[in-house]
């Protein structure tokens, strides 16, 4: 008893509070990841053939083959586009609901615009299939309308429906991180900089644009990241739109080639890594790196 006693005493108190999630980290997610590092160096085949023979030869296809290096391509395009249009439609939002509004209003309305996201994810696109589906509510409404003979085709099934849902899905986790960045930056900024003749235009592109770039690296991170390995929103509204996500998934479950599709994961995990570094370099988050 004494000696549990002095142990205790030894250890901080807060590794053993974080012990319990070190453990569940370490079976859930660093052994995954070692394997699939593990895998993407052996050789491996068709209906999961594989061959514990140290190779590159895995890395090299993914960034050589013509269909993994445009899907590559086309998946951080679609990506940055997406990114782009939420933090459009995002940044008015998260600047009316920190600046304009007072109290604690603007933060009664965000936890309305995350009340959302504690629906699950796959219902939230299936109920995006019978909005824009061919007898969906917006093709139902426009035939009834007159506006339309038929329904149209291009809301479903098509890259258009991937923006659409992907947009809807990942607009709630832009518009939190800028509510706060915008909300942290002092009135005493604007006060100062009206004071010194400086109009609206200029003390928003001098102050509020440029103090608020730490949240638009933290949407970066919450919506690129996760977009370039999505396989979900394709399957389900994309049609034959085919993205990274649908190419790791095809070569684990239908072709079987693990070592392959290990490589490609890894592959993908270090470039947007790379990529968040950089956002995070250039949006001023410099304590990563001290």
């Amino acid at each position: 008893m004494n000696r549990l006693r002095s142990l205790r005493w030894r250890i901080p108190i807060y590794v053993l509070y974080s012990i319990p999630s070190i453990v569940y980290l370490t079976i859930f997610f660093y052994i995954p990841i070692m394997m699939i590092i593990v895998y993407s160096f052996w050789q491996g085949g068709p209906l999961y053939k594989i061959v514990r023979v140290f190779t590159l030869e895995n890395y090299v296809r993914f960034f050589t083959d013509e269909l993994s290096r445009n899907v590559l391509i086309w998946t951080n395009l679609l990506a940055l586009l997406i990114f782009g249009i939420v933090i459009i439609i995002a940044y008015p939002i998260a600047y009316f609901l920190a600046r304009m509004m007072k109290g604690e209003t603007g933060l009664k309305i965000i936890l309305l615009i995350l009340i959302p996201l504690e629906m699950n994810y796959l219902i939230r696109i299936f109920a995006w299939r019978n909005i824009l589906g061919e007898s969906g509510l917006i093709n139902s409404t426009l035939l009834s309308l007159g506006v339309i003979n038929e329904p149209l085709t291009m809301l479903f099934h098509s890259i258009y429906a991937i923006v659409i849902v992907a947009i809807h899905n990942d607009l709630p986790y832009a518009i939190f991180p800028l509510y706060i960045t915008l909300k942290s930056i002092p009135r005493s900024l604007y006060e100062a900089a009206m004071d010194l003749g400086s109009n609206r235009l200029s003390v928003f592109f001098r102050i509020t644009l440029p103090l608020s770039l730490p949240g638009v690296a933290i949407a970066f991170l919450f919506i690129y990241i996760p977009t370039v390995g999505e396989f979900a929103i394709p399957a389900l509204v994309g049609g034959k739109t085919y993205l990274l996500g649908n190419l790791i998934t095809r070569g684990f479950l239908d072709i079987g080639n693990w070592p392959f599709a290990s490589a490609a994961t890894m592959s993908i995990l270090v470039l947007t890594l790379i990529a968040m570094f950089v956002v995070f370099k250039l949006t001023g988050m410099r304590w990563l790196y001290r």
